[in-house]
């Protein structure tokens, strides 16, 4: 215990009265562009998106900058308890209880401070993934550790509720238009319909909006065969078929998808200044 607490009192008085080298940061900062740049490269991300990515990421590196300042004046104001801390450990004797005290409501603190801006973060980071469409989000993983984001309340399943029951009116809306073209806008209308209602989910010259495509068609052809009334009886169920094979159904527990880019790393991307940078140049 008295070695953790030494090592413990050593960094954070390191951290009090040492600046990281200049050429350290230059560094890192060529790191995190890096970084940056590779990851919207590979999904492709576009100028319309790199342009709504802005204000979540402005709001991001504030609630850091603020972590930060909060966190060096905690220190600032605990550096002299630490000096005394260290002398005292380092010859031996025992700390006076009031020190330990202090430490231990400062270690609390700073953990209760970390906890906050994780989850603050994370808020954003959603904000983030709602630019992205279905595909790119299919390589990013947005799901945060259990600690960070706990049990969705009650309000919150209700929001993903009504997200759901939206997506699955506008299907039935989209199905139902189909349905009652007539015979010749049938064969020339229902694909430009499809495809403005797909436009919404899915880049046009994807995979898979082509995947999609294939999905809705099919989905249309069974409910023109419908006699009117079993449209009526069963157009809800069919439209929250169809959104469920789009895989349009939101969910308040997400799974964890292996070989996705981790939580934690879009986490360390979206905390660095330089990739705010970047997605500025990108929105040009």
């Amino acid at each position: 215990m008295r070695m953790r607490t030494t090592r413990w009192v050593t960094v954070a008085l390191a951290v009090a009265v040492f600046a990281v080298p200049v050429a350290a940061d230059e560094m890192q900062d060529a790191m995190a562009r890096a970084d940056a740049l590779n990851l919207f490269r590979q999904i492709d991300l576009q100028r319309g998106q790199a342009r709504q990515m802005i204000p979540p990421l402005q709001r991001i590196v504030r609630l850091v900058e603020t972590h930060e300042q909060q966190r060096k004046q905690s220190l600032n104001r605990m550096e002299s308890t630490l000096r005394r801390a260290r002398q005292q450990l380092v010859a031996g004797a025992e700390l006076a209880s009031e020190a330990e005290e202090a430490m231990e409501q400062f270690e609390e603190q700073r953990e209760a401070s970390q906890r906050d801006l994780y989850r603050s973060v994370d808020a954003e980071m959603q904000a983030i993934a709602e630019v992205l469409t279905r595909e790119q989000n299919e390589l990013l993983d947005w799901t945060a550790p259990a600690s960070i984001r706990p049990e969705r309340n009650m309000e919150e399943r209700l929001r993903v509720q009504q997200v759901a029951m939206g997506r699955i009116q506008e299907a039935g809306r989209m199905l139902d238009r189909v349905k009652h073209l007539d015979a010749f806008n049938f064969v020339t209308g229902r694909g430009p319909m499809l495809n403005d209602y797909l436009a919404g989910y899915f880049r046009p010259d994807s995979p898979q909006f082509r995947e999609a495509y294939q999905i809705t068609l099919d989905y249309t052809d069974e409910v023109r065969m419908l006699r009117e009334e079993q449209w009526q009886e069963q157009g809800l169920e069919i439209a929250t078929a169809m959104v469920e094979d789009l895989g349009l159904m939101p969910t308040v527990d997400p799974e964890r998808r292996p070989g996705a880019v981790s939580w934690r790393s879009l986490y360390r991307l979206v905390t660095s200044p330089e990739t705010l940078e970047v997605v500025r140049e990108m929105a040009r």
